[in-house]
């Protein structure tokens, strides 16, 4: 594990009490998007088009037992090209 995200983990565990819903925002690639829902299937994500229509923001929200469980998700979504996590 990078020193980074050690920092990461102990930031959301000093600021979060597992288990507690976590909200994820991503911004993803117009392109991208059909992907980005298979990925996350399971999730219930809401979605917004830019307004050139080029990204659309994500927001996932769930409950999540641990910064592990917190850090996967990002992990998972950093496999598609292009995804920004804010």
């Amino acid at each position: 594990m990078s020193d980074k995200s050690k920092q990461f983990k102990q930031v959301l565990d000093e600021h979060h009490e597992w288990p507690c819903p976590y909200i994820h925002k991503f911004i993803v690639p117009a392109d991208s998007l059909d992907r980005f829902q298979e990925l996350f299937a399971s999730e219930k994500l809401e979605t917004r088009q830019s307004r050139t229509g080029k990204y659309t923001s994500v927001t996932i929200v769930s409950t999540m037992c641990s910064a592990d469980e917190v850090m996967a998700v990002y992990e998972k979504a950093a496999q598609i090209p292009g995804v920004m996590s804010l």
